[in-house]
């Protein structure tokens, strides 16, 4: 078997050519190849750029040649953009003269169907067995700013600005990601690079995010994403960018159901469960962003600023108005307001009232009442404050403005903490825009625009607790022996018992002597509950009693749920009636992305109405089940709410992660499992599994 050549340049030596080639380069700039070319050129690439075009001997003043091969010597970079029935033939060209690596800009492959998709794997495996890489196909280009290098074929291009900056940024869209370019250049964003992958024949999303980890030109990464061609390894690059120090932000396409299928005829991704990848983002450190506008500024943001070094945020405002405003947003969003020392309110005190003095700071609402002596109001004073970790200053309308604003802003940029503007007024303020976006401070047109960035800016991305496995866990397979398929409760029950969860004593029987003998050997009160093939929700079907206090009471149970059931019971489990104080729903459910993923909820029958779960990735560590459940809206419950016993939620982490181990050893053949309820007693007291089923499926 002939093996696969090494590749013939790393993705730092294709971002940073030193000579480029552009197959059908034109001056025709209708077309794909001529404005490659043209904003290659104007972009002021200092290395060779050849035209490949057999009818010119020369394009845009650069000697042209036929084709690739005529050279002398091989480039490091080719686009090709030439129609689709002639790409195979440009790119067998390629790599017969030694060319590192193709950028397929023609679409009509994957994308389109059976045929495309029979195609994009002959191109893919030309430049497989050359060794040479392939970008695309269906993209846009690359950009590389610090390299000067705009190999990218859209028209915006020559209309954006090129400042080098911090922002890395990979697109699934080739459209979008030059529309995302062109608007955050506008917003005061700035790039380090920018790739459009297009189908990801070979080079794909995680091979770049990698790069961008080791890229010194860039701080933060930003992805527009429709589907992962490999998604262990995207988790792997995010927390390889995350252990780097560099804030991944995505857009994902594909959360609803009509979102996914856009995306699927867009590029030929299955978009996956929102949930599950909200829970694997979270863990790999990657914030998840609604929309393309938000990520950008919220980017430039971490650009500028990095990680916040803290999350209080001092609010200053002309207008009292403006300011409660932003305060009343500030919970929406989950930020907090700076709360003042003693020592920062005796020094703001020589410029407020005492009963004016706060967070947020209303500028009219000084000791002077003076509006034609301008100063900073004290931003500077208040901004020393050990828990002021960012300024936001609301603007808007009063007399001097412009001066205002002007001394605000440089007032706050000198604190050192990072500041940002927000300009509540129209035209009013077209002065105090241009002097802010002047002095490199962020100025945005709304609070709540504001607001979105520093909530993203100060959304937490660290590590999670190191998950380490039980030192009393089986090592066999749970399920061997088991065939797919629906497995009893009382089966599943054994293996949890095995994994250290504590379930429920019980005895399977298949008639009224065997469980009299049961439950008098368990002892009184005890559960009966009815199993069969298809008995699955068992409580809405009459299938469960509860508080069985004595053997009348179980004869008549069992005999009601004989005459209910009929063929459909095959016998009842008699178990012990566990008390406590909540019901929790436990699950493992084996995403087809990511793996085996943890559930923690409140449960019970109502668990699927309450809907209020946390979710992560196989294996947890019972820390980081703590500190999520923590964020669930019904934590207060668990918590010891209006005199409630606090629950012993140590108990809860510790079966969930004991669950989680059991989910890897099982492997992609437990599709689901599910504990229902967990019954919850007071801190110290523990839990027992009281319901348990689960679906195995090779």
């Amino acid at each position: 078997m002939t093996e696969t050549p090494a590749p013939r340049l790393s993705i730092a030596e294709i971002m940073n050519p030193r000579s480029v080639a552009v197959i059908g380069g034109s001056e025709d700039l209708r077309k794909f190849g001529a404005r490659v070319l043209n904003n290659t050129i104007k972009g002021g690439f200092p290395g060779r750029i050849v035209p490949v075009n057999p009818k010119r001997d020369t394009v845009f003043g650069l000697t042209a040649v036929p084709k690739v091969s005529a050279l002398d010597e091989p480039v490091d970079v080719a686009v090709i953009a030439v129609p689709r029935a002639l790409v195979l033939d440009q790119l067998r060209d390629c790599a017969a003269s030694g060319v590192g690596c193709c950028v397929l800009i023609t679409a009509g492959f994957t994308e389109t169907g059976e045929e495309g998709a029979r195609l994009q794997e002959e191109i893919n495996a030309v430049a497989r067995t050359a060794g040479m890489r392939l970008i695309g196909p269906n993209c846009l280009g690359l950009i590389n700013t610090h390299a000067r290098l705009i190999m990218n074929s859209s028209p915006s291009m020559e209309l954006t600005g090129h400042e080098p900056g911090g922002i890395g940024f990979i697109s699934q869209s080739g459209a979008l990601m030059a529309t995302v370019y062109n608007r955050g250049v506008c917003d005061g964003a700035r790039f380090s690079s920018t790739v459009s992958v297009g189908n990801q024949a070979d080079l794909e999303l995680a091979d770049f995010m990698e790069w961008m980890a080791d890229d010194p030109a860039t701080r933060v990464i930003t992805l527009y994403v429709e589907g992962f061609k490999n998604p262990g390894r995207f988790v792997a690059a995010a927390k390889r960018c995350r252990d780097a120090g560099k804030p991944v932000l995505m857009v994902k396409a594909g959360r609803s159901e009509e979102g996914a299928r856009v995306a699927m005829s867009h590029t030929a991704s299955l978009a996956g469960s929102w949930r599950v990848l909200q829970a694997v983002c979270r863990d790999a450190g990657v914030i998840p962003v609604d929309d393309t506008v938000a990520m950008m500024q919220t980017a430039e943001m971490f650009s500028r600023h990095g990680h916040p070094r803290g999350d209080g945020i001092l609010v200053m405002s002309g207008s009292g108005g403006a300011a409660a405003i932003t305060s009343d947003l500030f919970a929406d969003r989950g930020l907090r307001l700076a709360a003042f020392s003693a020592q920062t309110r005796t020094a703001l005190e020589e410029i407020y009232e005492p009963v004016q003095l706060g967070n947020p700071l209303d500028i009219g609402a000084t000791r002077a009442k003076d509006f034609v002596s301008v100063d900073d109001s004290g931003l500077s004073l208040a901004a020393a404050d050990p828990d002021v970790s960012a300024n936001l200053l609301v603007i808007a309308t009063a007399p001097q403005l412009t001066k205002s604003t002007e001394i605000l802003a440089r007032s706050g940029k000198a604190t050192g903490k990072p500041t940002v503007v927000v300009f509540v007024p129209g035209n009013a303020s077209d002065e105090g825009r241009r002097i802010v976006r002047d002095m490199g401070v962020l100025g945005y047109e709304t609070i709540d625009e504001a607001l979105r960035v520093l909530q993203g800016w100060m959304t937490p991305t660290g590590a999670d607790a190191e998950p380490v496995r039980p030192h009393d866990l089986p090592d066999d397979e749970p399920f061997a022996g088991l065939a797919d398929g629906m497995v009893d409760e009382h089966r599943v029950k054994q293996v949890l018992a095995r994994y250290g969860v504590p379930v429920t004593r019980e005895t399977p029987a298949a008639n009224l002597d065997e469980a009299v003998s049961a439950a008098e050997a368990i002892g009184y009160p005890v559960v009966l509950k009815g199993f069969g093939p298809d008995l699955v929700h068992k409580s809405g079907e009459g299938a469960v009693a509860l508080n069985l206090a004595d053997r009348a009471a179980l004869e008549t149970a069992w005999q009601a749920m004989t005459e209910r059931l009929g063929a459909r019971l095959n016998g009842c489990l008699v178990a012990e009636m566990a008390d406590g104080i909540e019901e929790v729903i436990l699950g493992i459910k084996h995403d087809d992305q990511f793996g085996p993923m943890v559930l923690v909820g409140l449960g019970g029958v109502l668990a699927e109405i309450i809907d209020d779960v946390v979710l992560l990735p196989a294996p947890v560590a019972p820390e980081s089940v703590k500190a999520l459940m923590e964020g669930l809206r019904l934590w207060p419950a668990f918590d010891g709410a209006r005199g409630r016993p606090k629950l012993d939620v140590a108990a809860i982490a510790d079966a969930a992660a004991r669950l989680s181990w059991l989910a890897i050893d099982a492997g992609e053949r437990l599709r689901e499992l599910d504990i229902n309820p967990l019954i919850v007693r007071a801190s110290g007291q523990g839990a027992i599994a009281v319901d348990a089923r689960a679906r195995l499926e090779s």
